[in-house]
């Protein structure tokens, strides 16, 4: 099993301490880059796959990395 397919078996497991840096690894390791739609986005990113035309936007959970 690689890296990529440890971290997705993760994240389905839903685990309390999953962090925000790890779901952008996965999402990296996809083919999404992270774009913050400039300083008025607040906590809303996005993460783009242009050779698919897909977006995915999220909330960046703060004040800390983790998700609850």
């Amino acid at each position: 099993m690689s890296k990529l397919e440890k971290k997705i078996k993760r994240l389905q497991s839903k685990p309390k301490d999953f962090t925000y840096d790890e779901l952008k690894n996965i999402l990296n390791n996809l083919g999404f880059d992270e774009n913050n739609k400039g300083k008025t986005s607040g906590s809303r990113v996005v993460f783009e796959n242009k050779d698919f035309n897909k977006k995915i936007e999220i909330h960046k959970p703060h004040p800390k990395n983790i998700s609850n």
